[in-house]
């Protein structure tokens, strides 16, 4: 049973979510432009004022929050087998991401559509989270085994993530299971691309 503190958290997040799809459709049927706080908050029937307790901008309101964090990851390569080398566990955490994007994928399709039209909203996201991403989880990394130096960590984290978001990106572009597209996408490391 939920406490009252769990309840308003989900019924905060269902607000919050809410909001950004407001912020996103208005975006896709009549451009950036058109998404002033005001025109999102009307869409989302709330005052400006409630707007702000949940974003900072308009453009926080067009961001996707991230499907996993870092701490995520960490705990994910944490509960590996602590002998197994580091591109296994790391191809497992990434099936693992993946399976998790699964109940989410629906709600992914319009940043990702939104994104594709506006490049400027992925990069920003992409800075603030590859940032974060990288002080986090490079250190579970390298302590991996058969990892040498770390550049050889910093490679296999980019990679790791270059391979899921290709995969996410040919699932949503051709409709293919995005845990196939992943192995593929890591056979194709494996063996050198």
């Amino acid at each position: 049973m939920e406490s009252p503190e769990q309840r308003r958290e989900r019924r905060r997040a269902e607000k919050r979510q809410a909001i950004r799809m407001a912020a996103v459709r208005l975006a896709l049927d009549h451009g950036l432009d058109a998404v002033t706080v005001e025109a999102v908050s009307a869409a989302a029937d709330i005052s400006p004022r409630t707007f702000f307790n949940y974003f900072a901008s308009k453009e926080d309101a067009l961001v996707m929050e991230p499907v996993w964090r870092p701490d995520d990851i960490v705990d994910l390569l944490g509960g590996r087998p602590a002998d197994e080398p580091a591109f296994r566990s790391l191809k497992a955490v990434a099936r693992e991401l993946a399976v998790r994007i699964r109940p989410i994928w629906d709600t992914m399709q319009p940043f990702m559509e939104l994104n594709s039209r506006y490049p400027e909203l992925a990069a920003r996201a992409r800075a603030v989270d590859q940032t974060e991403l990288m002080e986090k989880v490079l250190g579970a990394v390298r302590e991996r085994p058969g990892v040498t130096t770390g550049i050889h960590a910093r490679m296999l984290l980019i990679a790791t993530f270059g391979a899921m978001i290709s995969a996410v990106q040919e699932s949503a572009a051709t409709g293919e299971p995005v845990e196939t597209l992943l192995d593929e996408a890591f056979a194709l490391l494996e063996r050198g691309l």
